[in-house]
């Protein structure tokens, strides 16, 4: 296994489900409920999200195959997406692929833990599209699979701490300092969205990357 897998999927994920910027909204949607109300909202969201990463991990490839689309192509499609998200997070602009402003300004009534927390917040279209893109360049290497999925279940876990703790880690960060994390994120997952689009050309064809280095 390449020695930059294991960090590369770690931190694509993590910039991509991006807890401590969504940590505004997890308080705005777990607020008004009890304590025991909040755990369990963040268990199912979490769990939910999960669910749906591993699915996209194991069946991904297949998936791909089914519609002809070869893995050079998604990762230059994925790399696109998650510089539209990148930019986002530079800019502090909502993220439109997670969620609108509309809705973490009017979260309605009723069990929020399946939409939008785990979808689109934690497991969105980024998410989905950086699984893919991931499971495709595993090729069915089965130690690759299990990094992935093992990877995006911890993210998600630490994205349920987050959750848990997002009152008392907006008060140590503050706005400023979440915002400037969120930026600093934000140009980290741009320089490697740029990278999968370069990967994704060359194994194309288009361009050589010994031209680049």
């Amino acid at each position: 296994m390449d020695a930059n897998f294991i960090p590369t999927v770690f931190f694509t994920l993590f910039f991509v489900v991006d807890p401590l910027g969504l940590i505004p909204a997890f308080i705005i949607y777990l607020s008004g409920y009890e304590s025991r109300r909040q755990r369990l909202i963040i268990l199912r969201a979490t769990g939910v999200a999960a669910s749906v990463s591993v699915f996209f991990v194991l069946f991904g490839k297949v998936f791909l195959n089914f519609l002809g689309i070869t893995p050079a192509s998604f990762l230059f499609a994925g790399g696109i997406l998650l510089f539209l998200i990148s930019m986002d997070m530079l800019f502090a602009r909502p993220t439109r692929t997670k969620v609108s402003k509309e809705d973490i300004e009017s979260p309605g009534g009723g069990d929020t833990s399946v939409f939008p927390l785990a979808i689109p917040m934690l497991c969105g279209p980024g998410n989905i599209a950086a699984l893919l893109m991931f499971s495709s360049q595993a090729d069915g290497d089965t130690g690759k699979i299990i990094t992935i999925v093992t990877i995006s279940v911890i993210m998600f876990i630490i994205a349920g701490i987050v959750m848990f703790f997002s009152v008392f880690i907006e008060r140590l960060l503050g706005e400023t300092g979440l915002s400037v994390i969120q930026r600093i994120m934000g140009l980290i997952l741009s320089a490697m969205a740029v990278q999968f689009i370069i990967n994704g050309l060359n194994q194309i064809g288009i361009i050589s990357l010994s031209n680049l280095r």
